[in-house]
């Protein structure tokens, strides 16, 4: 039979799933929004920096449709292309220079004297070629970059400045004909400025917007995950209801075929014991008493043995169809109490029960531990001198529920130390032999430890340890 998986363990696998599968949908989502971070974060930075462009080439071409600069026909190589209107509009507040190239995008002049030639990069060719502005903005440029020389050269000290660079066409404002580029170098710290606002806010949105949509995933995942694991609790139940049911009805089979045999013996021994008690008394005289101890000897086997059936019959009546209960364990201690009441009173012995534990034993195990434990009892007390204590006591240690059962008497024989659980011939007034030979069978079928111990102060003590999972079951 397939074993179920146990219903603790399929809970926290189906958690651990669950964390999974959010961690996956949180990280795809951080990515979607850091994607669209980047996305709108350079678009508008492109905007910010295009802007600046778009208002220095407005106020180039105003400053030369001032100064009445018009240009019909291509200029000799060489000569400065809208020089005097991108000089005056060079007077805008962050303007450091300005670099002049031809329309070939060949550097031709800069002004101041100072600014450092630098060839035009392709791109921004490209956008004036088709009479567009083009911006670059560079976050850390060397100033020994824009200018051939500064005092602070002399020093050491290069300073680093955002730069933006502003490449926009020079022609006259209704006419098509590329005359020349000017390149304006103007200092970026207030787009730099921008871009770091810029940056704060959209991060702030992105957050936000992950949080928010972070949560609401989880409200809309955890209640379907709720439903998802009460459905998987009650499936595990049932899955476990089932599995006990086929291991019932597979024991209810086997112990079905095994109680009828078992049944059919006990009732075939039953009738002969009862011959035999019978026989046995015929021989006693008009006082009942016999002429001969060993036909006492006799009949008090015979009487013993007629008893053990009995209880083996009931066992077997509970196990064959009879409702199963639940007895706790001074319950079941009580009961063998009951069972060996006579045998004490007829010894003149004293019962001491202690029960240290607490729990619940179904009543088929506790008819077979009732047999062992009657039988254990019943040879402590015909052990130990009339007047002494046999003690029963019973506690709980880790997984186990340990029966001792203790008396008083000489001690167990060495020489039947090494065949203790093997049928015999007794030494005992009354004994069969086979008491203890069956008690152990009985452990064994229980997954139970039957053993005998020596204790410090004398007689015997066999100690019966019971599995508490194999009790309840």
């Amino acid at each position: 039979m397939i074993n179920a998986t146990p219903l603790e363990k399929l809970m926290p696998r189906t958690r651990r799933t669950l964390a999974l599968g959010l961690g996956l949908a949180l990280a795809v989502l951080a990515l979607t929004i850091l994607a669209g971070w980047f996305f709108v974060r350079g678009l508008v930075r492109e905007q910010i920096a295009h802007r600046d462009a778009e208002a220095l080439y407005a106020t180039t071409l105003m400053e030369q449709l001032d100064a009445g600069n018009g240009l019909d026909e291509p200029l000799e190589s060489g000569e400065q292309i809208g020089f005097e209107a991108a000089i005056l509009a060079s007077r805008l507040r962050g303007v450091l220079g300005i670099r002049f190239f031809n329309a070939k995008g060949e550097f031709t002049d800069a002004f101041p004297a100072t600014i450092q030639p630098q060839p035009l990069a392709p791109g921004a060719l490209r956008s004036v070629r088709e009479f567009k502005p083009h911006s670059r903005f560079r976050t850390d440029t060397p100033m020994s970059d824009v200018f051939i020389y500064l005092p602070q050269f002399a020093t050491g000290h290069v300073a680093r400045v955002p730069m933006l660079e502003v490449a926009v066409p020079l022609h006259e404002r209704d006419n098509q004909y590329l005359a020349g580029v000017a390149q304006f170098l103007v200092e970026g710290r207030s787009i730099a400025t921008e871009y770091e606002a810029l940056d704060r806010h959209l991060g702030g949105m992105a957050i936000g917007t992950f949080v928010a949509a972070g949560v609401v995933l989880v409200m809309m995942l955890w209640p379907a995950f709720r439903r998802v694991e009460r459905l998987n609790h009650e499936l595990a139940q049932r899955s476990e209801r089932l599995q006990r049911a086929n291991q019932e009805l597979a024991l209810a089979a086997r112990a079905s075929a095994v109680g009828a045999v078992s049944a059919h013996l006990m009732h075939g021994l039953k009738n002969p014991l009862a011959s035999l008690s019978q026989f046995v008394r015929s021989h006693q005289n008009e006082e009942q008493q016999f002429l001969d101890p060993e036909w006492q000897d006799a009949l008090t086997a015979a009487r013993r043995m007629q008893s053990l059936v009995e209880q083996t019959i009931e066992v077997l009546a509970d196990a064959r169809g009879e409702p199963a209960y639940e007895l706790t364990p001074s319950e079941l201690v009580e009961t063998v109490r009951a069972r060996v009441e006579s045998l004490r009173l007829r010894h003149d012995i004293r019962l001491a029960v202690a029960v240290d534990a607490k729990g619940r034993i179904s009543s088929r195990t506790a008819n077979l531990v009732s047999l062992i434990l009657v039988n254990l009892v019943e040879n402590a007390i015909q052990a130990t001198p009339a007047g002494k204590t046999v003690a029963l006591t019973l506690d709980r240690q880790n997984d186990y529920w340990n029966w001792r059962v203790q008396d008083q008497g000489a001690g167990f024989p060495v020489q039947q130390r090494a065949h203790l659980f093997l049928p015999c011939k007794s030494t005992r007034e009354g004994g069969s032999g086979i008491g203890l030979a069956i008690s152990k069978q009985i452990a064994d079928h229980l997954g139970a430890k039957l053993e005998l111990v020596d204790p410090a102060e004398g007689g015997c003590v066999f100690v019966l340890s019971v599995p508490v999972a194999a009790a309840a079951d």
